[in-house]
């Protein structure tokens, strides 16, 4: 059983220091979502449900300049994603507000990084917490 055991410990040493250096290189950053309302509170606010595969943020009612955040670090194998369902008026939406294969990108700049949502009566934008905005996503 040694002749096993030796080379497991071997092979499981290894996958942990490559792992801590992941982390210590920046791949693991901190990430903050915030979710913005800029819509009328009428006929009702703004309501949001966020979730993750792992993680069930809850039901939010956002009035107009609220907004609901949380922060985050990616998994190891990068496949971190929070995905929200958005209601406003008649209108609702549901989409990715994170992947890191698509929206990460967007939210870098200086760490911890910051994936700013602003929801329009247009439809929804996305920052890195500066003042440039895209138009990333329509109501319908």
């Amino acid at each position: 059983m040694s002749r096993f055991f030796l080379p497991l410990l071997i092979t499981l040493t290894l996958h942990f220091v490559y792992a801590v250096s992941y982390v210590d290189n920046g791949v693991l950053d901190k990430y903050t979502m915030f979710i913005v309302s800029a819509v009328p509170n009428n006929p009702k606010p703004l309501r949001i449900h966020c979730q993750s595969g792992d993680d069930d943020l809850g039901f939010h009612d956002l009035k107009s300049g609220e907004n609901f955040n949380w922060s985050f670090r990616l998994n190891l194998i990068l496949s971190t994603r929070y995905y929200c369902h958005f209601w406003w008026d008649f209108k609702e939406k549901s989409f990715d507000v994170f992947y890191y294969d698509t929206v990460a990108r967007k939210c870098q700049g200086s760490g911890p990084y910051t994936c700013v949502w602003i929801v329009r009566p247009d439809g929804f934008y996305l920052s890195n917490g500066n003042s440039t905005w895209y138009k990333e996503y329509d109501w319908a």
